[in-house]
Order: structure tokens, then sequence, then C-alpha cells
């Protein structure tokens, strides 16, 4: 019997996304119709959508400012996390027997720091912010959109020479 359910539901849930991801997995619902271009320009064309400012961005780009010192936080953690798991396996090996309660406090510290990290990342990545942003002018205006599919809802077909 499993003593650890949110272990096992965290590595299910990931094993999913990561199934999701390889095999092209979608929500139905949504808009599929693609962008219609000639056969000979699409060569010459990116598609482009728009970028999508929801409650998600703006909370990333409040803690992205935070970034830096979350990074040397973390840093600091695992350093004091490295000589704690040392210092309980150095008690160990100089009292010569196994002593599972040295390993209590840095298994705990572990498991905070771990789940504290994906937090934040979880918090800070936007969709938004792995994708290739692009300024596009227009009527002599520029504005930034998101490099995306042709499938993608609300793509727009765009001529090179009109991004920089």
């Amino acid at each position: 019997m499993n003593k650890k359910p949110g272990l096992l539901f965290s590595v299910c849930a990931l094993a999913f996304v990561i199934l999701a991801t390889v095999f092209k997995l979608h929500f139905p619902g949504g808009n599929t119709e693609s962008a219609k271009i000639a056969a000979t320009n699409v060569a010459n064309h990116l598609f482009v959508c728009p970028i999508a400012d929801s409650t998600w961005d703006s909370v990333a780009k409040g803690l992205s400012i935070l970034e830096s010192y979350f990074s040397m936080f973390v840093v600091f953690a695992v350093i004091v996390l490295l000589f704690s798991w040392g210092w309980a396996l150095y008690q160990n090996l100089l009292k010569d027997k196994f002593v599972v309660d040295a390993y209590k406090n840095p298994w705990d510290l572990t498991k905070i720091i771990f789940w504290v990290a994906v937090a934040f990342v979880i918090l800070v990545m936007t969709p938004n912010h792995f994708r290739a942003k692009v300024p596009v002018r227009s009527n002599g205006q520029a504005s930034e959109w998101v490099l995306c599919e042709q499938s993608a809802p609300n793509a727009r077909a765009v001529r090179i020479r009109n991004t920089k």
C-alpha cells in the first residue's frame, strides 16, 4: 500500500503532462480553422498570435522582479541542504550504525525547497514566456505579437518584411 499519495499524484500528473506534450493532445473545442495563404506565398509569411494578457501574466510579471533574489535563495538553500545531508551521513558513519532520525530534517527541508521552487517556477513561467515575441509593423504602428502555428486560434499571417 502506498503511504505517499501526494508523491504518487505528482508522478502521475507529470507523466500525463509529458505524454500530452509528446503526442500533441489538446482539449477539444476552440477555433481550429487556419489562416489561408497561397502556397507560393507561404515562404514570405510568419504566423503570429496576439499576446493574451491575463491574470496569470500580470502575476508572472510581478514575480519576475523577484526572480534573481529567488535564484539566490534557492542556491543558498541547496548549499545548506547539501551540508545537512552531509552532516547526517557523517553522524551515521561516526556512530557506525544507521540512524533514520538523522535524515528527518534534511529530507523535510528537501521537500520544502523542491515544492517552493516548483510553485515559483509555475507562477513565473507563463505560456507566453516560452514563445518568441515579434514586433509587427502595420499601418505605421508597431505592436508585439508571439509566433504561433498556422492552425492556432486568432493566428494571422504577416509578411516577413513587416517584422523586425
